[in-house]
């Protein structure tokens, strides 16, 4: 399984490189030829002011993918050597956060929504990295499920497993059950580097990777309040400023979010229209909700629904990503359309205030430690394994 996981880790880095070169669209426009790639948009964003925008699309489309394959490719290789060193397998941790902020598919979708909008405009052509990043997505699912990063771990030569995790069960059985504390001298800790689960002390090193161990996210309520309260903030100045300027044969009309949506229903485009209601207005919306529901069942010690809660942030730290959708369709409008006053596409504040409220409630949902959810309600035992990200 690993020969095929490092195959096709190789062959998804090919696949990235002709995504990040090749054009995404061919556009024919008042006699000018214009194209648009992954990368070409970022450029433009930063010749048109808009820096952090630029880095966040830098990022999630060239930075996080390119990380991860080459940290999987890394470790793969590192695990056929006989005495790897230990720079082979470190930055394995950093794999499933890398993966996380890949937004290859995300952006599939914005261009769907770009082609459908320029489709009255002139002639666009699809271009040969639409069909690199569909493969590129299926391979790297590919090589997701053909990896199994705890081998990994394991064949690391200063691999020492803690195996005290099976504990003295008599003496467990004569303790009266307590709320977990973190500050307990030796408890069962997951580490949320290297996922080995051994018995440490709080702050301990981990006996594999070396990384300090906690027995819960540090400040979890601190910081997902304080991101969530600022996402909740910038949520107004998101849905009511414009996110883009067309300009038409030198009419200017400005769009939201909302009267993106609008548009495509008067295209009888209702399934499109769909999509994009639901990930851009319902869910950034939803994720705000819930979160906000989570921490204050939290901090009022709630008993009920335990389970559904916990499914409930699940969920919405999977859908999250997906609220980007805008964010790149105006990407690619604003780097394929310049065409001065005849047809054009600028970037307005809209746009960096809905990338803010998307990028805060991700980092919110990350900080959130969900098995706070489950002390606070007295469900966690002593004997219970305490695991951090």
């Amino acid at each position: 399984m690993q020969r095929l996981a490092l195959l096709s880790t190789a062959t998804a880095a090919l696949l990235l490189l002709v995504a990040l070169t090749e054009p995404v669209f061919d556009m024919y426009l008042v006699g000018r030829y214009a194209s648009a790639g992954v990368l070409s948009g970022p450029r433009a964003l930063l010749e048109r002011g808009l820096p952090g925008l630029a880095a966040v699309v830098t990022l999630t489309l060239l930075v996080a993918p390119l990380a991860h394959l080459l940290i999987l490719g890394l470790s793969l290789v590192g695990s056929h050597l006989q005495k790897p060193a230990r720079f082979w397998f470190m930055p394995l941790g950093l794999a499933e956060r890398a993966r996380h902020w890949s937004m290859g598919d995300v952006f599939l979708l914005g261009a769907l929504v770009c082609y459908v909008r320029l489709r009255g405009w002139g002639q666009v052509d699809i271009g040969a990295a639409v069909a690199s990043l569909i493969a590129l997505r299926l391979v790297t699912i590919s090589a997701d499920s053909a990896l199994d990063p705890s081998e990994l771990w394991q064949r690391m030569p200063w691999h020492r497993p803690d195996h005290g995790r099976q504990g003295d069960a008599a003496e467990r059985r004569s303790s009266p059950p307590a709320l977990p504390s973190a500050r307990e001298e030796a408890s069962h800790v997951a580490c949320g580097w290297c996922r080995l689960v051994s018995k440490a002390a709080e702050g301990q090193a981990c006996p594999r990777c070396g990384r300090a161990l906690h027995a819960r996210q540090r400040n979890s309520i601190q910081r997902t309040g304080a991101l969530l309260l600022t996402a909740g903030l910038l949520t107004l100045p998101a849905n009511a400023l414009p996110v883009m300027e067309m300009i038409r044969f030198g009419r200017p009309d400005t769009h939201t979010i909302y009267s993106g949506v609008v548009e495509l229903v008067q295209h009888e485009l209702w399934g499109l229209a769909v999509v994009i209601f639901v990930a851009s207005i319902v869910i950034p919306l939803i994720k705000v909700v819930v979160l906000g529901l989570l921490l204050w069942t939290t901090a009022q010690r709630r008993t009920g629904y335990l389970r559904l809660r916990t499914r409930a942030f699940r969920f919405v730290h999977y859908i999250g990503r997906w609220s980007m959708v805008d964010v790149f369709a105006v990407t690619v409008l604003v780097s394929l359309v310049h065409v001065g006053v005849l047809a054009s596409v600028l970037p307005r504040y809209g746009a960096v205030a809905f990338c803010a409220v998307v990028v805060l409630t991700m980092w919110a949902t990350d900080a959130f430690d969900p098995r706070l959810m489950w002390d606070a309600a007295g469900k966690n035992g002593p004997a219970k394994q305490r695991c951090v990200r």
